[in-house]
């Protein structure tokens, strides 16, 4: 009677085989590595996995998948007309930061498909990826200037392309980290900088407000904090 794969081993032995390859690349990987660190045999591991070529490509698909249900999360093709911008730009903003978390928390492996580290064959599929976000960026973009949020002289296709390429550079800068940076911090300088230079002169003037609003609140005296009565 055949072995009938158990899912939790399947688990155990991608959560092993993601650190394996990003500690060894995958040309160094060995199956034994893998299986050691995952508590199961070689022929538990057989029983999922045809190679572990195979086993690398499941996981490189998850981890796109995964990327892709984040910007389907996103709606980025979704916007709001100029006075209730403050809104959609922070909840873009928290988008964009579960984004790189992501990233950050899966760098091993993204590192290796954006470099091709260890011979992996899989960095067509971060390409088809980039695509698909310049498309959304673009259509998101179109229907901005249509509601008056983004100023009507900009170029959809080429502007997507530049929003595009700057998230992307901010991956790569994230992955290579030898500490968590600032995910946040960062995600707001880039969407920040972007933003300006998109913005209609409507969207402007409401965001002009909200920074000297956040501004003299910042600076407005604090009421020194009560002391807690003791005794």
């Amino acid at each position: 009677m055949p072995r009938i794969a158990d899912p939790r081993a399947r688990i155990d032995l991608l959560r092993a085989a993601e650190a394996i390859f990003a500690e060894n690349g995958l040309a160094a990987a060995k199956v034994e590595d893998i299986t050691i660190r995952a508590g199961v045999s070689k022929g538990a591991f057989y029983l999922h996995f045809k190679s572990k070529q195979d086993c690398f490509r499941q996981i490189v698909e998850g981890v796109v998948a995964r990327l892709s249900a984040c910007i389907e999360a996103a709606r980025f093709d979704e916007c709001a007309p100029p006075e209730s911008m403050e809104a959609l730009f922070e909840g873009r903003l928290a988008h964009v930061v579960d984004l790189l978390e992501f990233c950050w928390q899966n760098r091993g492996i993204l590192g290796m498909i954006l470099t091709g580290g260890g011979g992996t064959p899989y960095a067509y599929l971060m390409d088809a990826f980039a695509e698909r976000i310049e498309r959304q960026a673009e259509t998101w973009l179109r229907h901005g200037v249509e509601v008056g949020l983004y100023r009507d002289d900009i170029e959809p296709a080429i502007v997507a392309r530049l929003v595009a390429g700057t998230h992307e550079r901010l991956v790569r800068e994230i992955i290579k980290q030898p500490r968590r940076p600032d995910i946040e911090s960062w995600a707001r300088q880039a969407q920040d900088l972007l933003a300006r230079g998109l913005f209609s002169a409507a969207s402007s003037a409401v965001v002009d407000r909200t920074v000297t609003k956040n501004r003299e609140r910042d600076e407005r005296p604090r009421e020194p904090r009560a002391r807690a009565k003791t005794g």
